[in-house]
């Protein structure tokens, strides 16, 4: 999912850069205008590290107090982290700040309302009234990542059945990355037509704004009445952060992180790539480990990302979870280079919402960097690679496979992951999947059922965007 460090500074910067393409041109100034007000980013924060983000849409706009719809994974998030003390829902629009309250939710329909009481300069969408949805009709989903900056995509609504099981949802072509659930879609004329709740899905699910209307005025507002514990059990289990309990109860084995699998480099799969290829990834991949004390605890995989010239890796958020302490970090940190020195590592971002963490390292220099490239899209019918490193033997190890398809994952599979046939070991957590040509798919994580699981780099793309963005602001 999508947490980062962040300074407030950094966080209130409103643009309309490269999250806008080309064709927000074809709407008229009018429509611009409503569509960028119309949205807003709420984020789960503790301190300066945000658990949680989605986006909201503003509904009710009083002299006192300003109100959105968003999705009810923020009530999920919210109760997955009951147990940190002095968590704030930070609510930001075009550079402002203000702390909000959940103050309605129904988990069942999967919608929230959140309040703030300052009054926000934003255009509140209508809900009463909505005209016939025709398929075809070109739209235009909106939202903000967690810096506030707004994100849009565009698309088409596609037929639903609504006698069918799936009721009242509704489906566009958008291509959404996570921040964008709770956020609005709008005709290209500026009618809204819904809010968007599922967003990693071929095709994304929205709730029409007639059937928002309706579940606004049914809302139940005792809390106590609304919560499921079986749907949030539920709900937990099939976040991206399930991946951060690869040490349930606090125990683990440090021995199986070093278990090999695959190809050792740079024989076997190492062979299908070009030479220059296989180079570049021998060059950036690392092995970082965690301790308490002098104990080691966690070890896994990582790889160097291009940052403006900082020696940044990228790798998986179990390395700093302390499996003893909650939401604890653990900040002892060592990284196993690629020319087999060790040095201290220190953290610089985290989520444990995506699983993913960003680890600084001094005076070691990666050839061909650059700005953060954007992801590019992988034929399914591809070979793919999975990559992971020991730390103590400094083993490059690889594994080809494919892609799974999805109608052949487990329903109770993770859903926010994609899956591979390639035979890993718990060495691959926090690794890179690439294909043949080396491009950068995604980082890896363990599964002994399904096959390797990975996050996709076109969902994390941005979040890793503003992270690197944030880090060069600092330098």
């Amino acid at each position: 999912m999508l947490p980062s460090k962040r300074g407030a500074d950094d966080l209130t910067r409103f643009s309309t850069d490269s999250s806008i393409p080309g064709f927000w041109n074809e709407l008229s100034d009018e429509v611009a205008s409503k569509l960028s007000r119309s949205v807003v980013s709420i984020a789960l924060s503790h301190g300066e590290y945000v658990l949680f983000a989605s986006s909201g849409i503003a509904i009710e706009c009083q002299s006192n107090f300003t109100k959105f719809v968003t999705s009810a994974a923020l009530v999920r998030a919210l109760d997955d982290e009951r147990d940190v003390h002095d968590i704030e829902i930070k609510v930001r629009h075009e550079g402002h700040v203000a702390i909000g309250t959940v103050e309605e939710y129904d988990l069942d329909h999967v919608i929230a309302v959140v309040k703030v009481t300052p009054v926000l300069d934003v255009y509140c969408v209508p809900l009463s009234y909505a005209k016939e949805l025709m398929p075809g009709s070109k739209v235009v989903a909106v939202g903000r990542d967690i810096s506030g900056k707004l994100m849009a995509r565009s698309g088409t609504l596609t037929a639903s059945d609504r006698s069918e099981d799936s009721g009242h949802l509704m489906f566009s072509t958008c291509k959404l990355s996570e921040v964008m659930q709770g956020g609005a879609l709008f005709e290209f004329d500026g009618n809204f037509v819904g809010m968007n709740i599922f967003w990693n899905m071929k095709r994304p699910i929205f709730m029409p704004r007639d059937i928002i209307f309706d579940r606004l005025n049914d809302l139940w507002t005792s809390m106590e009445k609304i919560l499921f514990p079986e749907m949030v059990k539920l709900a937990r289990k099939r976040r991206t952060s399930v991946e951060l309990r690869s040490h349930p109860e606090g125990s683990m084995n440090v021995d199986t992180f070093e278990e090999h699998f695959g190809d050792k480099y740079p024989t076997g799969v190492w062979g299908e790539f070009k030479k220059e290829i296989y180079s570049n990834i021998s060059d950036r991949v690392v092995a970082l480990a965690s301790f308490h004390d002098k104990s080691k605890f966690f070890a896994c995989t990582g790889i160097f990302i291009d940052s403006y010239g900082c020696s940044i890796i990228l790798t998986s958020a179990s390395l700093v979870r302390d499996p003893d302490g909650a939401n604890e970090i653990v900040s002892s940190l060592r990284v196993l280079l690629p020319n087999n020195e060790r040095t201290a590592g220190k953290l610089e971002h985290y989520s444990f919402q995506y699983n993913v963490a960003l680890v600084r390292v001094k005076n070691y220099n990666v050839d061909g960097r650059g700005k953060l490239p954007r992801p590019e899209w992988v034929r399914y019918n591809q070979t793919v690679v999975a990559v992971g490193r020991c730390f103590e033997s400094g083993l490059l190890m690889a594994a080809s496979g494919k892609f799974i398809p999805s109608h052949k994952v487990p329903d109770d599979a993770n859903y926010a992951l994609g899956y591979t046939t390639c035979k890993t070991t718990k060495a691959v957590i926090g690794g890179p999947l690439v294909d043949l040509d080396g491009k950068f798919v995604g980082i890896n994580y363990y599964d002994i059922e399904t096959g390797t699981p990975y996050l996709s780099f076109y969902e994390i793309w941005e979040i890793l965007e503003g992270m690197l963005d944030d880090l060069n602001t600092k330098k």
